[in-house]
């Protein structure tokens, strides 16, 4: 397991170590995807918090887990980008990137955890909230895990009931 956090390392610094800790554990990841998801995260956590967040990078088998903790309740949610440099590119990119990601409160924030599996592998060994699938017109809301807005094709959602927003994403 890797765990960076913003006491230790700017973000420059993550991208660098992240990258890394992926190729050696996990030849088989899109490392350029990993990186932009990586940039988006901390870009949010930096423009939408105070600035504080914890990263945690973990192998378990055929599968790699991100998980970022920031200091803002409110989860991220698909919106028109703005063009005029007021965002909203970053979330539409995760969601499209990873293979599953979901949103859940914590105690000072939330924690946005995204889910890379190995081609082919057997996704039982671990996947658990994010299995069921939406069809994509009932995930056209922005909200966290939705991955439907106007001009995306979402790859599939779902919300499950525990409080937490999920997604889940197959090419």
């Amino acid at each position: 397991m890797l765990v960076l956090d913003s006491r230790t390392a700017d973000s420059g610094e993550v991208r660098d170590v992240v990258t890394g800790f992926v190729a050696d554990r996990c030849p088989w990841a899109d490392l350029a995807a990993v990186r932009l998801v990586v940039t988006e995260l901390l870009a949010n956590a930096l423009r939408h918090t105070d600035g504080r967040w914890r990263l945690r990078l973990l192998v378990q088998g055929r599968r790699l887990t991100l998980e970022l903790d920031d200091a803002s309740p409110v989860p991220p949610e698909v919106r028109r980008p703005d063009f005029g440099g007021g965002g909203g590119f970053g979330w539409p990119l995760v969601l499209r990137l990873v293979d599953e990601v979901d949103v859940r409160p914590g105690p000072t924030g939330k924690t946005v955890r995204a889910v890379w599996w190995e081609p082919d592998a057997d996704r039982s060994e671990g996947a658990s909230d994010a299995r069921d699938r939406a069809a994509p017109s009932d995930a056209r809301d922005g909200r966290a895990g939705g991955a439907g807005a106007p001009g995306l094709s979402p790859r599939s959602a779902s919300a499950p009931a525990s409080g937490s927003s999920s997604a889940r994403a197959d090419d």
